[in-house]
């Protein structure tokens, strides 16, 4: 039941063909048979029953879209009463007295909370290989990645598990796990969703995201979710209104753009694909698409631009973190001692070497070289795009450039220089860097695994992306596709 979407589910539920009961049971037997993709952190099964119970006996409203849609919370969305761990060690009996902006939207709108989804620790890592509680597997394909770090809540969109789920997005942590799991994977304007009450890593780069398996679904849940707070100083009131409404795959007189350097590094496998769209696209009259030029240190400088920026941003985010502000204690003979020990303890290895990396950019003797260059490139690379969207309406990048690694060789691997230019795996960081909406999309399947398409606009734009990304879903065909169960790809 649970594989129908949002707008299957909300028309189910006003013919009465189905209780909040009945969809609430479904998930969790759904959920039951997916354990082996070790997504979730905390099931609130006895609560999100007992809530079911309660909404067999409301009416359904046919306005609200959301009324008994059950989903997942990424585990840093601070959930009032339910512990919340951001999948670390530090924080794994941490229970908030506060609710986030946007769990407490879809609590007021009675979506069911199932549960709370794994991540990689923090929010630090793209590969799902990094929460407390383990690996998170691809349903696709169990010997693959998900990407991360909103790795839990993909998994259990693109499973059948949930309609929709909350992640965060901070260099391509929604969107890159989409991509590999086959879904929608949606990071709107910077501000147009409350940060409020979700764990920060990098708040000049941090964005609240979501899965679903339709563009349809995502344009309805964000109808919801994008309001201004003001307990969150970095929020914003959307210029636009009414994105499922306004909702339409008839674009017309409108500029594609992909970027020439990135296209002619993809493997002759993907680069078919994209080919294929861009033909397709063309055809539909109306609309331009073009290969554009995009100066190439610009993109070789993505990703140490994202690093030295979100890594200082980190230290400062989680100082309190120390096992006396906040975290897990760990005794010792000082308040330095305990610190140290706190955090030795309480942190895993990619957050520790993430935070090294931060403190040093951050030093006295560095913060020149290092993090205020950092920030003055961000700016040439936002002026670059600012460029690219007064000519087009819509870039388009590729997800990543292959399907989903395998685990054992993203644990295997030891980077390259020649490696970290490859900044087609790193595209995405575009989004971050200037704060526009961005979604991708599923566009293919390679060797039984799904590849993406990411959709841009310039900020402020994302009814555009929602349009763009509709036809572009009417023209490829996959929606709503859901993984076999049990990884029926794998071997």
């Amino acid at each position: 039941m649970t594989y129908y979407s949002i707008k299957e589910l909300h028309q189910l539920l006003i013919t009465k063909k189905i209780t909040p009961s009945q969809i609430v049971k479904e998930a969790f037997a759904n959920l039951a048979k997916h354990q082996v993709l070790n997504a979730t952190v905390t099931e609130l099964t006895t609560a999100a029953t007992a809530l079911a119970l309660e909404l067999d006996q409301v009416p359904v409203s046919t306005n609200n879209y959301l009324f008994a849609l059950p989903y997942f919370a990424k585990d840093n969305f601070a959930t009032k009463g339910v512990k919340t761990t951001a999948s670390s060690k530090i924080l794994e009996n941490f229970v908030p007295t506060y609710e986030s902006t946007v769990t407490n939207i879809l609590k007021q709108n009675n979506s069911i909370l199932l549960g709370k989804s794994a991540l990689d620790e923090l929010g630090m890592g793209g590969h799902g290989l990094y929460a407390l509680t383990g690996d998170v597997l691809n349903p696709w394909d169990l010997t693959r990645i998900t990407g991360g770090s909103s790795s839990g809540s993909a998994a259990l969109v693109a499973a059948g598990v949930v309609p929709f789920a909350l992640g965060t997005d901070t260099g391509d942590s929604v969107r890159k796990p989409a991509g590999y799991c086959g879904i929608i994977g949606f990071k709107p304007t910077y501000g147009l969703i409350s940060r409020y009450g979700v764990f920060p890593y990098a708040p000049s780069l941090d964005t609240v995201g979501y899965f679903t398996r339709t563009v349809e679904d995502s344009a309805i849940v964000f109808d919801y979710l994008a309001q201004e707070d003001h307990q969150d100083a970095t929020s914003l009131k959307s210029k636009e209104q009414n994105y499922f409404k306004n909702l339409s795959s008839v674009v017309k007189n409108q500029k594609f753009a992909y970027l020439k350097n990135a296209h002619s590094a993809l493997p002759a496998e993907i680069k078919t694909h994209f080919d294929s769209l861009y033909t397709q696209l063309t055809a539909q009259g109306g609309i331009k698409v073009t290969a554009i030029d995009f100066p190439e240190d610009l993109l070789k400088a993505l990703l140490p631009v994202y690093m030295v920026i979100s890594f200082a941003e980190a230290v400062s985010s989680h100082s309190m973190l120390d096992g006396i502000n906040f975290g897990t204690r760990v005794d010792g003979d000082s308040y330095e001692a305990v610190m140290m020990n706190s955090r030795t303890a309480g942190f895993g290895h990619v957050v520790k070497r993430r935070y090294v990396i931060g403190s040093y950019a951050l030093s006295k003797e560095n913060q020149t070289l290092l993090f205020l260059k950092a920030k003055r490139v961000r700016q040439l690379i936002v002026d670059a795009l600012t460029t690219v969207f007064k000519d087009y309406d819509i870039l388009l990048l590729p997800t990543a450039s292959t399907v989903a690694p395998k685990i054992s060789d993203i644990k295997d691997q030891i980077l390259t220089e020649a490696e970290l230019e490859n900044y087609v795996d790193d595209l995405l960081v575009l989004g971050n860097l200037m704060g526009n909406p961005s979604l991708t999309l599923p566009l293919a399947f390679v060797d039984n695994m799904p590849i993406g398409i990411n959709v841009n606009a310039a900020p402020f734009a994302d009814q555009k992306v929602f349009n763009a990304s509709l036809l572009i879903e009417e023209i490829i065909g996959i929606k709503n596709r859901v993984a076999p169960e049990g990884g029926k790809n794998n071997g």
